[in-house]
């Protein structure tokens, strides 16, 4: 899930508002106002036709949407389709000699709505299995044709034909009908459709703590910090509960995956007249959750999302630096998320039965990511708490979990996991 997580409570320091309020507008507030002509100028120049085409559907075909789902402004408002919401890597709970690989994309579907997949778009999981954060399997899917017949072919998992930000399709592991499951070669049982989107947050407090990341109201925000602490237990709400995404999920043996630790990332790419020979140039990549939304300046999303998990360790790290000198934290809470955080990728060990979230960088588990999973809560702890650290300095007591949880009604305990759309 995307989100961005800047706050403040209460015992804020005149200081420390001040820090908060001179970062979001000077950096997101003129970046609204003039980088989305520049960045659609840019994907003209390197896209050519392909992008012109893919334009004019998405201006006529779909309306402007604000969540936090959003990356950056043209996946929020006109490519949806290759918006990545969440990365899933999880123990099978049917069989423990399986392991499960899930993303979300295409986010904030009513209830209803019937919304087209994307042929256009090759999405992706990244496997390295050797700790360079290099991809040395991935597993591709690509939806075939338009309107009701369409279907998605599946390819490997496999070692790629090229790595990095340009793709290339291996060889074809099976076909299937979309929205309900099938088998492919290797064993592996795969969903491509809609699901209720898994993730619980409550966004809507999130808006008035801090109403710059509201998409919706750009490029005239109110005031942040007017509101200074997430909602109470018992009136916290999950603002994600009425919305629906497309998913891929895939159940498969661990052992095509390896024996050990792996580190697990997702993209989405399309094709463009610069490449030969029908290559894929990657879009948008994600992996933990929070990471770039919560730390990184929106006006460097874009930049990330063209960039490999090899290029994280100076990017990301000066960002998340950066972002707890301005919340009043010391620099040991940067120093505990660069060290699990940083590349941004999930890690999880096959070697290990179950697990926890990070538990994998810990040692101590299978780590990855589950579902139920309250990232949010984890991360947030972290950054405005003592968990893990210990460090009291600076805490921000208010805003250590925005306190709503999983629902269990999105879930399912069997295949595909994820919960019936609404």
């Amino acid at each position: 899930m995307k989100i961005s997580v800047w706050g403040s409570t209460s015992t804020l320091t005149n200081k420390r508002a001040s820090l908060l309020k001179k970062s979001v507008f000077s950096k997101v507030v003129p970046f609204f106002k003039q980088s989305y002509q520049r960045s659609i100028k840019r994907w003209l120049r390197t896209t050519g036709i392909c992008a012109i085409v893919l334009l004019t559907v998405f201006f006529t075909a779909l309306p402007a949407r604000a969540s936090d789902h959003q990356d950056t402004t043209f996946l929020a408002n006109k490519l949806t389709a290759a918006d990545l919401t969440d990365l899933f890597v999880f123990e099978s709970p049917s069989d423990p000699s399986k392991v499960v690989l899930a993303m979300d994309f295409d986010p904030l579907i009513t209830q209803g709505e019937v919304r087209p997949f994307d042929p256009a778009i090759l999405y992706q999981f990244k496997i390295d299995k050797t700790g360079d954060n290099v991809e040395d399997l991935v597993l591709q899917f690509r939806i075939n044709g338009r309107g009701r017949k369409q279907s998605v072919s599946v390819f490997g998992p496999g070692r790629p034909a090229k790595v990095g930000t340009e793709s290339k399709l291996i060889r074809s592991t099976g076909t299937g009908k979309l929205n309900q499951a099938f088998y492919a070669k290797k064993g592996l049982k795969v969903f491509v459709g809609q699901r209720k989107d898994p993730f619980f947050f409550d966004l809507e407090q999130f808006f008035k703590i801090l109403p710059d990341r509201n998409y919706q109201v750009q490029p005239n925000p109110g005031p942040p910090l007017t509101v200074v602490s997430f909602r109470p237990p018992g009136e916290a709400k999950d603002t994600l509960a009425p919305f629906n995404v497309h998913s891929i999920v895939v159940e498969l043996p661990r052992k095509l995956l390896g024996d050990g630790k792996i580190g697990a990332w997702i993209t989405t790419s399309v094709q463009t007249p610069r490449l030969r020979k029908g290559n894929y140039a990657q879009i948008e990549r994600l992996a933990v959750p929070a990471l770039n939304e919560l730390f990184m300046d929106f006006k460097a999303h874009n930049a990330s999302n063209l960039r490999t998990p090899t290029k994280d360790a100076d990017n990301q790290s000066s960002f998340i630096r950066s972002f707890v000198t301005t919340i009043g934290r010391p620099q040991g809470i940067a120093d505990a998320v660069i060290s699990v955080a940083i590349p941004d990728v999930v890690k999880a060990d096959l070697s290990k039965p179950t697990g926890s979230y990070f538990g994998a960088q810990l040692g101590q588990n299978f780590g990855g990511r589950r579902p139920k999973d309250d990232v949010i809560d984890v991360t947030a702890s972290v950054v405005f708490g003592d968990a893990v650290t210990g460090i009291k300095d600076g805490a921000i007591p208010a805003l250590v979990s925005d306190n709503v949880g999983a629902n269990d009604a999105n879930f399912l305990h069997e295949f595909p996991y994820l919960g019936n759309p609404l």
